[in-house]
């Protein structure tokens, strides 16, 4: 379940407006058959992807090459209709308790009612009404259960989904800072700016600070991102200045892109959908009160200044992950 939940945080918020889930999926002796996570909405739930990558360590005859990894319909039929009693001796780990409702394909619990598993291992249970009933399902077919494993770290993990279920907005304040507390200069590390980018895909709206665009002159894309992350997120600027912004920094110019500019917090998109706030303390101050959770890049080099963390943080957030990507650390706060 540890290994499930670290592997769901590298994907956390990608798959909004889904909630961040992993699924493992191990042998009669335990070993891990597979590992992996939901990672963008309208395409296979965790479940099916941990079986899909089992079936080729049980099976003598390989998982179909033309089928696509993305095609969750495609990938759910031929799972149901071609699993051959492969997992029947095999325990299935999930951070979150399958759903149990029939949207586009059935719900991932008939799934595991058809391919039975000796045993489903949850963490968090389901809250909404509308997906609920995974696990009685399951019981109800003879296939054991056990949940509450870790259950607090796994719904940890739900924060950006049910804010947004709840509210119908969740906005995250994301600030690259050095070891020392200085946030000088943008995110360096490439796996970080990856990550960056595929965010941007996903939300609706990145917000900046009008000193950040006259300073920077930023373009703001995605032309980091990477499959299956693509699209385009609308840009609203904060800024106290009347004075017009110049039309021609580059982040105008993009193809698609509705930009905003905002002379009072209360204009900005805080309301509704998965915002994006990127900036430095200043903008973070002006903002605090509507930030749900906080996203810390920080780079290992050293620079002067001693602008520490903890005043900006330990009132109002409290930390609920940390993780490793490439040459940055990643802490997330709410």
């Amino acid at each position: 379940m540890r290994a499930c939940i670290e592997r769901a945080w590298q994907s956390q918020t990608l798959a909004l407006p889904n909630p961040s889930v992993a699924c493992a999926l191990l042998s009669p002796t335990n070993e891990v058959l597979a590992l992996q996570a939901h990672t963008k909405a309208h395409t296979p739930h965790a479940e099916v992807l941990a079986l899909r990558q089992a079936f080729n360590a049980l099976s003598s005859t390989p998982y179909p090459a033309h089928l696509d990894p993305l095609d969750k319909e495609a990938n759910y039929r031929f799972l149901a209709q071609n699993h051959s009693g492969l997992f029947k001796d095999c325990t299935l780990v999930v951070t979150l308790e399958p759903c149990n409702h029939f949207g586009k394909t059935p719900p991932c619990a008939v799934l595991l009612e058809q391919v039975r598993p000796k045993r489903v291992v949850v963490g968090a249970l389901e809250t909404s009404a509308k997906a609920s009933g995974g696990l009685k399902r399951l019981k109800q077919t003879g296939i054991e259960v056990l949940s509450g494993v870790l259950e607090k770290p796994c719904n940890d993990l739900l924060t950006p989904f049910m804010c947004l279920e709840n509210k119908g907005a969740f906005n995250l304040f994301k600030i690259a800072t050095r070891l020392d507390g200085s946030y000088l200069g943008k995110i360096s590390g490439q796996e970080s700016q990856i990550f960056t980018h595929n965010q941007r895909t996903i939300a609706n709206h990145l917000i900046i600070s009008g000193k950040s665009v006259r300073t920077d002159r930023p373009t703001l894309n995605a032309r980091l991102a990477t499959p299956p992350y693509e699209g385009l997120c609308h840009v609203a600027i904060l800024t106290r200045d009347t004075a017009p912004l110049d039309l021609s920094i580059p982040l105008f110019g993009v193809k698609g892109r509705r930009v905003q500019v905002c002379h009072e917090v209360e204009q900005l998109p805080l309301q509704q959908g998965f915002n994006v706030l990127e900036g430095g303390w200043g903008l973070f101050e002006s903002l605090r009160n509507y930030i749900d959770m906080l996203l810390i890049h920080t780079n290992a080099s050293l620079q002067e200044g001693t602008q520490g963390l903890a005043h900006h943080c330990t009132q109002n957030f409290k930390p609920l992950h940390s993780q490793i990507l490439g040459q940055d650390m990643l802490a997330w706060l709410a």
